[in-house]
């Protein structure tokens, strides 16, 4: 028989908790960081694979940050604009959405040859809604594998106007829509299809 543990009631309880930052928010406020001019300086930032892979695809396309020794918070020196690489550049985001879907949209600016690939389950998961919507900005995209899945190759292009994206399958195609578009040379107008899943994750972009 295994022993009990009894926990005595206790009157109040003393000290700071710390709660943990949210993926979805630090990957969109690290992105829109390297894109804005200036430095952005962000707390509480999640420390995550899919953070880490982020900031690893930022530090290749040139962007600098100082990130703490506990790795919550993080300064980052904005790029003022798209980021671009001027060789070709293969950057590997494990098995992180919230990095392989924006990216894949803000990296659709200006020209450039960039692949995003990952881990093999990144490989299983769709993002032909996304592409779709960023060839009709008139990006140049290229699936490396399957068709509608990562990897990728990016060479730029997209320019803005009329673009429609499924909304049905998840938020991250319009998050990276709605993060790209404020960029790109011409004004876009985005039409959801469907019911938009995860609204609050739209509301927080």
């Amino acid at each position: 028989m295994q022993d009990s543990l009894t926990l005595q009631p206790i009157a109040r309880v003393d000290g700071t908790v710390n709660l943990p930052g949210s993926k979805s928010v630090s990957n969109r406020a690290l992105l829109l960081a390297a894109l804005a001019e200036g430095t952005t300086r962000l707390t509480n930032l999640l420390d995550s694979d899919d953070v880490k892979h982020m900031l690893n695809a930022l530090t290749a396309l040139g962007v600098s940050y100082t990130l703490s020794s506990d790795r919550t918070v993080c300064e980052v020196k904005g790029n003022a604009g798209p980021l671009h690489s001027s060789q070709p550049l293969s950057l590997f985001l494990g098995n992180a959405g919230t990095a392989m879907r924006p990216l894949a949209a803000a990296l659709c600016l200006g020209e450039h040859d960039i692949e995003l690939t990952g881990e093999p389950r990144m490989k299983e998961r769709p993002i032909g809604h996304l592409v779709d919507a960023l060839r009709q900005g008139g990006a140049t995209i290229e699936y490396l594998e399957n068709e509608n899945y990562p990897p990728l190759r990016l060479r730029g292009g997209f320019t803005g106007g009329d673009v429609s994206v499924d909304g049905s399958v998840s938020s991250q195609f319009l998050t990276a829509l709605l993060m790209t578009a404020p960029l790109a040379r011409q004004d876009t107008c985005i039409t959801i299809k469907g019911d938009l899943v995860s609204k609050p994750y739209i509301d927080i972009t």
